[in-house]
């Protein structure tokens, strides 16, 4: 069923694994399982990068829902999930770390009541009374108590009221998860403890992030539970910087120091190894962008799989919004034109719509200058762009991303900007793979800026869209019956139509799935399906006043008749086509 758009939400548990994760889910399964127990585990990740499906994989697979008791009973552990960007909205700091304190307890007291509710009632309402006096007290009260290392400070001796009810808190949580763990094993039922996914901490203004670490740590750090923490380190560097002033080569250590106290075991997301190929070719074919043909043709989908990996990445969330954006273009041409696009055609939208979502002021650059490969130093001059040092421009000559022109122009536009700087060869790879895609019989700036000129509908902040010049219409047929009618409607070119159609007929018998036929007004293209480097089209027929001109490999040959389509001629096809499709093997 083809759908409109890919959602951004993670994955759902038990959802098919399309990025090739679940042996990394499994393993930390395992761990949570074997780990001796209080443990706090790091999911650590860019924002986008899957942290949340991970950790909804995990609790599926090990946690009671407590949605059906019967069910739930093979699982070993009880899960409580608390998505703390939620419990911030619209609350300051210290309403924020009482209210995420307070879900966890309510979240605790929820469990244990549904499985134990008559036992419980004494330490649970212990609990609960505690609770409010500490939400009374305020988080300042709270969390004063605990330095940054996570040791009491002296003050605990003191017996001053907000501390012996934090610590009175703690105890009492101890307790009633104890005595829920205690009743289960009575009943047959041998749950081994809690597990907590806190999701979210990267949405969260990063000092409050640090603060809520600090809580768990040592508000709800107890024997018989594990945490799970989606949250990236470099989260935690931001908000220790008040602390710690801002990260240096001599202080590293003290951050380190931190998040090593509060995480027994960091997990990072496996991005280097997902399966984009699978994961982009299941998507594009569910919103209807290719067919069947056009995925299982191995030389085309790895142009996707390229131009994604040099420019969005592995990141899950940047590789829907792509794929949106090309859903949309689609059904923008569709609803234009109804044309059906050749594989070119699509294989160029992709590249230029990751070009737009990854690198914008590339994409603008694009936009002024469509013909990137004729960018010069006057195309320089109206960019405005910087001058090349002369160490620069030494450096450059010898670098084959850099040698040309044009790549120079290239460079200059991503010196303006540090992360164009940082990827610098992997875009002037992908215009490189860009450039090779235009057939050599079409023209490349206007078949660039057809294309470009409908994804610019999507494109961010652009601040105009140039006016496309229009030198005619590509007009292409479906087949030889549209393309004969086109050619009898020219009296000059009529006669010469059975010796288009035998030569056409040749290629067709002999080569079959080997080769693809492109029909225009003024020519009839044979193409490999299966090229290699720059080897694309193979057989240009021009269509000339009086007679038809024969390109191949260098050669150019005027054909008045079939017989000039000479035995020699056939033999070099043949040895083109065998070498290409053998390459392709």
């Amino acid at each position: 069923m083809i759908t409109s758009n890919i959602i951004d939400k993670p994955r759902k548990a038990g959802a098919p694994d399309l990025l090739g994760v679940d042996d990394y889910m499994r393993a930390l399964i395992n761990f949570i399982e074997t780990c001796n127990m209080p443990t706090t585990i790091a999911v650590q990740g860019e924002w986008g990068s899957g942290k949340t499906s991970m950790l909804n994989q995990i609790k599926h697979q090990l946690c009671e829902t407590g949605l059906n008791k019967d069910l739930d009973n093979d699982l070993p552990y009880y899960g409580i999930w608390i998505n703390t960007w939620q419990y911030s909205i619209m609350k300051s700091k210290d309403e924020t770390l009482i209210s995420i304190i307070g879900g966890l307890t309510n979240e605790i007291s929820r469990i244990i009541t549904r499985k134990h509710e008559s036992q419980s009632k004494a330490i649970l309402g212990k609990v609960s009374s505690l609770f409010g006096k500490i939400a009374k007290a305020g988080a300042k009260a709270a969390v004063s108590q605990f330095g940054v290392e996570g040791d009491l400070i002296d003050s605990v001796l003191s017996g001053s009221e907000e501390t012996v009810d934090l610590l009175n808190f703690k105890n009492s949580l101890q307790e009633a998860i104890n005595q829920c763990l205690e009743l289960d094993k009575k009943e047959g039922n041998n749950n081994r403890g809690f597990v907590f996914f806190i999701d979210d901490l990267d949405r969260i203004d990063p000092p409050v992030a640090v603060e809520i670490l600090e809580l768990i740590k040592n508000i709800f750090e107890v024997d018989n539970c594990v945490f799970v923490l989606a949250i990236d380190y470099e989260v935690v560097v931001k908000g220790l910087i008040p602390k710690f002033g801002p990260l240096t080569d001599k202080n590293e250590r003290e951050f380190r120091s931190f998040f090593d106290k509060i995480i027994q075991l960091p997990f990072s997301m496996p991005v280097a190894m997902y399966d984009v190929n699978n994961f982009l070719l299941q998507s594009l074919e569910n919103i209807g962008y290719i067919d069947k043909s056009f995925a299982s043709n191995e030389s085309l989908t790895d142009k996707l799989t390229d131009f994604a990996m040099l420019s969005v990445g592995t990141n899950p969330r940047s590789l829907k919004r792509l794929i949106n954006t090309l859903s949309l273009l689609s059904i923008i041409d569709k609803q234009k034109t109804g044309d059906k696009k050749e594989p070119y055609e699509l294989v160029i939208n992709f590249g230029l719509v990751c070009i737009q979502i990854a690198y914008p002021k590339v994409y603008q650059a694009l936009l002024e200058e469509i013909n990137f490969k004729d960018w010069n130093e006057k195309t320089a001059k109206k960019m405005r762009l910087p001058e090349l040092t002369e160490s620069q421009a030494l450096a450059l000559k010898d670098v084959t991303e850099f040698d040309e022109e044009w790549e120079t122009v290239l460079f200059r536009i991503c010196q303006k900007d540090p992360y164009l700087s940082s990827r610098a060869f992997q875009i002037s790879q992908l215009l490189n793979y860009l450039s090779e895609l235009v057939p050599y019989n079409l023209d490349f700036s206007d078949e660039l800026s057809k294309i470009i000129g409908k994804s610019a509908v999507t494109s961010v902040n652009l601040d105009y869209l140039p006016a496309q010049t229009k030198k005619g219409d590509k007009i292409r047929f479906e087949g030889w019956a549209g393309f004969e009618v086109m050619l009898k409607s020219n009296k000059n070119i009529a006669p010469f139509i059975p010796t288009i159609k035998e030569i056409h007929d040749y290629f067709e018998n002999e080569y079959k799935d080997l080769i693809q036929f492109n029909y225009t007004p003024n020519f009839l293209t044979v193409a490999c399906k299966f090229p290699s480097s720059r080897s694309r089209t193979l057989v240009f027929i021009r269509l000339k006043k009086d007679y038809v001109v024969f390109e191949f490999a260098g050669k150019s040959i005027a054909v008045k008749d079939i017989a000039d389509f000479t035995m020699e001629l056939k033999n070099e096809l043949v040895s083109k086509f065998n070498e290409l499709s053998s390459k392709k093997k």
